[in-house]
């Protein structure tokens, strides 16, 4: 059974996401793969790619899981902010994704 969080616990779990997703925001930002990061308020990012079926199927293939939300948005991908490691993991691949 998962224990509950105490309010500075959820506080500080609320800090850390948004800390990452200021600095995922950023980065992604900064790739030629990404041509647009919409603002969000959530624990989620949502980025317009030239091919998000491509570049769905390449991180799939690294074991990275994104979204591919191209029937409702043309080419969005949705990027769910994970922790530190799991930010760095995908920025490292989108890097060295190659169109």
């Amino acid at each position: 059974m998962q224990k509950l969080m105490n309010t500075d616990e959820y506080v500080m779990e609320i800090r850390k996401i948004r800390e990452e997703r200021l600095m995922l925001t950023e980065e992604l930002r900064r790739l030629p793969v990404i041509e647009m990061v919409y603002p969000s308020d959530a624990n989620f990012l949502l980025v317009k790619v030239k091919d998000s079926g491509l570049i769905y199927n390449y991180l799939a293939g690294m074991g990275i899981i994104v979204r591919d939300r191209n029937r409702v948005v043309n080419n969005c991908l949705r990027i769910t902010v994970g922790t530190e490691t799991e930010n760095m993991e995908l920025l490292i691949a989108l890097k060295s994704y190659k169109s």
